[in-house]
């Protein structure tokens, strides 16, 4: 059955409607704000409202007949959404959504009213058209979206505030609480504090009185702002808070409840504390002080004095209050210094110096005066001024002067007045052409071994003795003094010859020679006199003093009673300081090399490998031999980074050449290793590390050791050989046959080869002695299991004599001298190549 018809009148008008007056029907149907459609039992659409075309875009004329569903049914339909065109349950409102002509959703709530029909028991109607009546609800839903991201919002700004949020009644229980109280008071979670406050006034608050007046000050004022309390935590921890609250009313004007937050201010009330403590400390520091203190503000006039300041300078502190401080205790001929020292003070240094100040009566003072400026942040105060009488020191200076000038131990001039006396000399020999005056410098040569073994009680007692007799072989004129430690010093003056000076050292070193009695025991002491003659040579003290010095070293170094200076000492000291300058810069900008001399097979005449020696190439000198720098190197300490270079350089090349030459992979590389090396801790650890960066197989790397180095700490040499050893590298005691080691020594020590030293080789001596020697250490080597090299092989008639008593391997200037890299390279190559036949090698071709 098919509608068309919109007018109630007209014959074709639903059979339900007919009869319905049309003001009624219009003023219900079409003027209704609800989207009404009329549909049938198959769901086809009757009549549609204005309200309708309104809400989904339809015109009612043009839609009628046409399916309700297919209509307004979206796509992806809940599966329970009930269907107004399948069924209608009468009295139910639902919400749904519907789909406009456009395409787009609309919000709307539904309900279905029988227009024939009677309903069945389960509340549809049974084959009856059916009016669908759709509110738009768009507007309210909006409203409530708006109502929930409100809540959101507060919901939000309540759990993630930082500060503690709260709600309580007026009896002291909790109706809410955010997150952060509940962190705040040590709970994990809001409910658990509830639940754990019955009390507030008693259970939280240490004072519950501060309950009390929170309440009372809500009564008054309904809010509190910055209401400071002790609380207590979960675990019993008091903590201070400060809260902001305010009453919350009910519908008969009476409070309901309080709101507030809560913050966390321990640590800001201990800072106070601390804060007001420390004030409390620095009041009491600055009155109680027994050095005057006086705080002057930025015009220069006093702020406050202390009880030190009074009793110093005789003022009271409230008379000069408000008063410039330097009219009352700066001298008249000290302004302009106290001038300069506010000036220094204000430009932010702190001046500490020595000056008077002037007392009430009148008389100066003499203090110690400290002055720096008080500053609060970035801005600039006032000064604060302290003094500290120094009257009883400076009453004392002349006598610690006197003291500063002699020995206390010996009684003798000290180093200071001996400079002094040594300076008035000099001037005189200037002004006074017959004048002539020598200085002797004196160091005693058992000293220490009497301190380290008698002790120092038993040194000062030989230092008093020493004293006593070098004193006695003076003039009067002349000085006698103790310069420190063992060392002492002479001024020979008004002398006429040189035999005179030197008289008077041979007197010093018979008196010495004399045994002292020291501690029940006897001892010779000995000693070394350096002597400066020609002194009118001399402008400076320091430097007849520097050359007295030299002259007693070198009289040390040659073991010698005394010795004279001359301009050749002094030169040559300073070509050993220039020498050391020009070594460490050498090694630090890679002017060191390395030469190479070949170690042979005796049997074959084949290479073995190499021992690397360090050479100096000097910009201007050339290469310097190991002789000129090797010792100053050993002396000065550079042995060690020089030693370190060598064998990580050694070690460098050798893996170059196995890499690069074919049948090279078995050379080995010899390298010396210095008594001071090896007797400090690094050496094995320098060894490991250039072994795993170079890759060397660390049999091939073998250092050589003296004799007198391995004999000299024993168990030191046993522990660093065994350490060695581990990592792979091979031993060789180098110089054998010029040391003094025991077999039963040698037995100990985990060595691997002997090098038999060069005088038993190319010396001049009878050379079947040597030869038998030689015979006798590889007889002693082959019992220990030791391999043999001969160094200095000159001669095919010594290279013979070897052969003949099957000496391992041997090195010398027969085979060729050391050599650069690349002629050394070219005898690898000339070697591997060559055949056993050509013999010796070209000289000229390494």
């Amino acid at each position: 059955m098919t509608h068309t018809a919109s007018d109630p009148t007209d014959p074709a008008f639903p059979a339900p409607l007919r009869g319905v007056s049309d003001t009624l029907f219009r003023n219900l149907f079409l003027g209704s704000p609800n989207a009404v459609v009329l549909r049938d039992a198959l769901g086809k659409v009757l009549l549609g409202n204005p309200a309708f075309e309104r809400l989904f875009g339809y015109e009612a004329r043009r839609i009628a007949g046409a399916d309700l569903a297919g209509l307004v049914q979206p796509e992806g339909l809940p599966a329970n959404d009930p269907a107004e065109w399948i069924e209608c349950r009468t009295r139910e409102h639902r919400e749904t959504v519907r789909r406009r002509r456009d395409g787009s959703l609309a919000h709307v709530t539904v309900v279905c009213i029988p227009a024939t029909g009677k309903p069945s028991e389960a509340g549809s109607t049974i084959a009856q058209d059916v009016f669908v009546i759709y509110r738009d609800i768009a507007i309210r839903k909006q409203t409530e979206e708006l109502l929930r991201g409100a809540e959101r919002k507060y919901r939000s700004i309540f759990e993630n505030a930082v500060e503690g949020i709260f709600q309580t009644t007026p009896a002291g229980r909790y109706l809410d609480v955010n997150p952060s109280l509940a962190r705040i008071y040590g709970f994990d979670a809001p409910r658990e504090l509830i639940e754990h406050f019955k009390d507030i006034k008693n259970e939280l608050y240490v004072d519950p009185g501060r309950r009390d007046d929170f309440v009372r000050i809500m009564d008054q004022s309904h809010e509190v702002w910055n209401f400071e309390s002790r609380v207590r935590k979960k675990g019993g921890e008091i903590i201070w808070i400060s809260e902001n609250a305010r009453a919350i009313f009910n519908e008969a004007g009476g409070i309901d409840h309080y709101e507030g937050t809560v913050v966390d201010i321990t640590k800001r009330k201990r800072a106070e504390e601390a804060l007001e403590a420390q004030r409390a400390f620095f009041r009491q520091l600055f009155e109680n002080s027994p050095q005057a203190i006086v705080l002057i503000d930025e015009k220069r006039n006093v702020l406050d004095a202390n009880k030190g300041f009074e009793e110093l300078f005789g003022y009271r502190a409230e008379d000069i209050q408000g008063f410039g401080v330097r009219a009352f205790i700066v001298p008249e001929d000290l302004l302009t210094e106290c001038e300069n020292v506010r000036a220094a003070i204000l430009a932010g240094n702190t001046v500490q110096k020595e000056t008077s100040r002037r007392h009430r009566d009148g008389r100066l003072i003499p203090v110690s005066m400290i002055g720096f400026q008080v500053r609060s942040g970035d801005a600039a105060g006032g000064v604060v001024y302290i003094y500290q009488d120094i009257s009883e020191r400076k009453s004392f200076e002349e006598q610690i002067t006197h003291q500063a000038f002699h020995d206390a131990l010996t009684g003798l001039p000290n180093r200071s007045l001996f400079a002094e006396r040594l300076e008035r000399a000099l001037a005189r020999g200037k002004r006074r052409g017959e004048y002539q005056y020598a200085v002797l410098m004196i160091d005693l040569n058992k000293f220490k071994a009497v301190n380290d073994s008698l002790g120092h009680a038993a040194g000062d007692l030989l230092l008093v003795e020493i004293a006593t007799r070098i004193r006695s072989c003076m003039r009067s004129v002349d000085t006698v003094a103790r310069l420190g430690g063992d060392e002492f010093a002479v001024i020979l003056e008004e002398f006429r010859a040189k035999r005179e000076v030197i008289n008077v050292a041979e007197r010093i070193q018979e008196s010495l020679r004399r045994p002292c009695l020291v501690c029940g025991g006897e001892v010779f002491p000995g000693a070394s006199i350096g002597i400066v003659l020609r002194t009118k040579e001399y402008t400076s003290s320091e430097d007849i003093l520097r050359d007295a010095d030299i002259a007693m070293y070198r009289a040390k170094e040659l073991s010698r009673s005394y010795m004279i200076f001359d301009r050749r000492m002094h030169k040559e000291i300073l070509e050993t300081i220039s020498l050391e300058a020009e070594l460490r810069e050498a090694l630090a900008h890679g002017d060191m090399v390395l030469h190479y001399q070949p170690i042979v097979n005796v049997d074959s005449r084949g290479l073995e490998g190499f021992e690397a020696l360090v050479r100096w190439n000097h910009p201007t000198r050339g290469i310097v031999p190991p002789g000129k720098f090797i010792p100053l190197a050993e002396e000065t300490g550079i042995i060690l980074p020089l030693g370190r270079w060598v064998i990580t350089e050694a070690c460098r090349q050798l893996g170059h050449w196995q890499r690069t030459i074919p049948g090279a992979e078995r050379l080995s590389v010899s390298v010396n290793v210095s008594c001071r090396q090896f007797g400090r801790d690094g050496l094995v650890e320098h060894v490991a590390q250039v072994l795993e960066e170079t890759g060397l197989d660390p049999s091939l790397l073998k250092l050589e050791i003296t004799e007198s180095v391995l004999m000299r700490d024993t168990g030191h040499s046993i522990h660093e050989l065994n350490r060695l050893k581990a990592l792979g590298v091979r031993i060789a005691v180098d110089d054998f046959g010029t040391g003094y080691s025991s077999l039963a020594y040698l037995r100990q020590l985990p060595i691997d080869l002997l090098k038999i030293d060069r005088s038993f080789i190319s010396g001049s001596d009878n050379p079947e002695d040597n030869i038998q020697i030689v015979r006798s250490i590889i007889s002693l080597a082959r019992n220990l299991g030791l391999t043999v090299i001969a160094e200095g092989v000159e001669r095919e008639d010594q290279f013979a004599r070897l052969q003949s008593v099957h000496c391992d391997k041997a090195q010398g200037y027969m085979f060729s001298r050391p050599v650069d890299v690349g002629a050394a390279e070219r005898y690898i190559r000339d070697s591997l190549s060559r055949s056993s036949e050509v013999w010796p090698p070209d000289s000229s071709r390494s």
